[in-house]
């Protein structure tokens, strides 16, 4: 056993007092007296055996002595724990994300790991360097070397979790820079995951995940405009379920406009599958559109909502070059400017390069001989090869009576459906490493898009006005509409349509209102920005003072699929001897143990 605090040890030599007095002690003098019919009825040793007598004053003083020992080892606070193994720093990392708000009744996984955190310091001798770090997406030094535990326990009972993804890895790295400054050091990281790449002996994980987790949440997010319509919305969200959950776990998606209820979904999901969602909705630009997920006995409630604003869309500037257009896709791009979605600036290749910056340029029949790189490309029937096309136009035009979808889930392939599609191929398209294949009519690619060094570019190789049927199908007008949103998907017109994610930065000075959820209600709350940044923390919608507005998701597939133990993983000690006690605390109690004894021995039982 090892003492945390030895120095209080010296107060040993108060044992001598109670020996000295039990040696010296007066012994009974003998008076003569009328009777002792009375001093026989007060005192019972008198009525006892020599021996017995012995036995009682030798009791008396061996219960003073463990009254004296054990309050002074209570004071020198013994632990189990080797005097070798005990470090000479300790860096404490918290885990304060999103998945450690996960109940178990009316205890959260962050204050279970608090109360470890708590004990275990308390075990430490007075001698060992203590730091603190809290984190989620950016680790918090909240105390750096320090010897005061009163500060680390109040720093530690101030820490909160916050529906943000963490990211352990980056804490990590700090806590080996405080721990690189005194040695030996441990690092102590209180969490519901392990880091893979903790690859020192230094570092010492305690699992605080739920023995048993019941969970599902909102991992992916987007608002959209419904093709072709006006004043119609599409949400797409995902719903996914923990991969430690014990079974299939139902769940009811509502989603409400303005307050009323727009939607019900029943869902019923394995554990770790995801199942995606299009929601259609009808709302004006002001109106609030709210998620929330309901399940029973569901232990987090972070990833169970969220809020996004209907925004006021702005149309997409299209440049669209060309000597030849082609008639069909002149009524696609018509009907997009109908319904408000773009705003078409038309020139010719003599026009070339333009004045003013679209957000798209789109070439048919035409590529410029230097390739633009500022802006995204939809390159439509390309007759040379140019930037990241390589292009052979046909001397013949090939007809193809079906297509086929390689990318079904692409993005520029929404909604768009090849099942009665004829196409006539006019060039011969090489994809590359560049470009995804997108559709084949037969063996030859047809429609392609990527990257090319971070510029998005779509590329067809197909005659609209000579394909049989295009015509007649909304397939053409969709594909141009999900190809034109796809590349400016990061331009400014569409930027209101994308949620924040919780974590980022954002530029605003002044208050930010907000409406939020807060893990069980939706509530408005409001946050004071520090300079001109502010982290965004809440999940719902903000509105900063300058009019600006938007919404915060967390939308993580990461924090909703909460851990379980994992077998091997080290349960933290709290340095207890029995019945949760640390041994000073049983130590009391030992102590007031004994004095009651040995009051009742005195008073009741004449040991003295």
């Amino acid at each position: 056993m090892n003492f945390l605090a030895p120095s209080y040890l010296h107060l040993l030599w108060i044992i001598v007092i109670p020996v000295a007095l039990w040696l010296f002690r007066r012994k009974a003098k003998r008076v003569n007296v009328s009777t002792l019919l009375f001093f026989r009825t007060l005192a019972r040793e008198h009525n006892e055996s020599a021996w017995l007598r012995t036995v009682k004053k030798w009791l008396s003083l061996l219960l003073t002595l463990l009254v004296i020992l054990f309050g002074v080892f209570a004071l020198a606070r013994p632990t189990k724990e080797a005097a070798g193994d005990t470090p000479g720093s300790v860096v404490c990392m918290i885990d304060c994300s999103a998945s450690m708000a996960a109940m178990d009744g009316s205890t959260s996984r962050l204050d279970e790991a608090k109360r470890l955190a708590r004990n275990r310091v308390r075990g430490l001798p007075d001698s060992v360097v203590v730091s603190l770090i809290a984190f989620d997406d950016k680790p918090t030094v909240l105390l750096s070397r320090s010897r005061n535990r009163r500060e680390f326990t109040r720093l530690l009972d101030g820490i909160q979790s916050a529906p943000i993804e963490d990211n352990a890895e980056a804490a990590l790295a700090a806590a080996k820079r405080l721990a690189a400054l005194e040695k030996p050091a441990q690092i102590w990281h209180l969490g519901d995951e392990r880091i893979a790449k903790a690859d020192t002996d230094d570092y010492h994980f305690t699992d605080v995940s739920l023995m048993k987790v019941i969970n599902v949440g909102i991992t992916g997010f987007q608002l959209r405009k419904a093709p072709l319509t006006r004043d119609r919305y599409e949400g797409f969200v995902r719903v996914s379920a923990s991969s430690a959950n014990a079974g299939n776990v139902s769940a009811t998606l509502e989603a409400r406009i303005a307050g009323r209820i727009a939607h019900l979904r029943d869902l019923e999901l394995k554990p770790g599958e995801s199942s995606s969602l299009i929601l259609p909705l009808e709302g004006v630009h002001g109106q609030s559109l709210e998620l929330e997920l309901k399940s029973i006995d569901d232990c987090l409630g972070w990833d169970n909502a969220l809020i996004a604003p209907l925004p006021k869309l702005k149309p997409l500037i299209v440049a669209w070059i060309t000597d030849k257009p082609d008639p069909f896709t002149e009524l696609a791009l018509g009907s997009l400017i109908e319904t408000g979605r773009i705003e078409m600036l038309r020139g010719e290749p003599k026009n070339w390069p333009l004045k003013d910056k679209p957000d798209v340029y789109v070439f048919e029949n035409w590529v410029p001989y230097e390739w633009p790189q500022d802006r995204p490309v939809i390159a439509l029937m390309p007759p040379k090869s140019s930037g990241p096309l390589r292009v052979q136009v046909l001397t013949t035009q090939v007809p193809y009576d079906a297509v086929r979808s390689i990318a079904a889930e692409h993005p520029v392939l929404y909604r768009v459906n090849t099942s009665r599609l004829s196409l006539t191929q006019t060039v011969f398209l090489d994809p590359n490493t560049s470009l995804e294949t997108l559709w084949l009519a037969g063996t030859e690619p047809m429609l392609a898009a990527g990257e090319f060094n971070g510029q998005r570019v779509v590329v067809t190789a197909f005659s609209p006005s000579r394909s049989e049927q295009l015509a007649l199908l909304p397939a053409y007008p969709l594909l141009l509409g999900n190809a034109l949103y796809w590349c400016a998907e990061n331009a400014e017109a569409i930027s209101e349509l994308k949620p924040h994610r919780t974590g980022e930065l954002l530029s605003a000075s002044g208050t930010v209102q907000w409406q939020t959820w807060d893990g069980k209600n939706f509530t408005t709350a409001s946050d004071v920005t520090q300079g001109s940044l502010l982290k965004l923390q809440r999940i719902g919608t903000w509105t900063t003072d300058d009019e600006r507005s938007g919404a915060c998701v967390l939308a993580s597939q990461r924090e909703t699929d909460v851990k379980a133990p994992v077998n091997g993983a080290q349960v933290a000690s709290d340095t207890s001897a029995a019945g949760g006690l640390s041994w000073p605390q049983l130590l009391l109690w030992g102590v007031l143990g004994l004095l009651v004894l040995e009051s009742f021995l005195f008073h009741r039982q004449a040991v003295y």
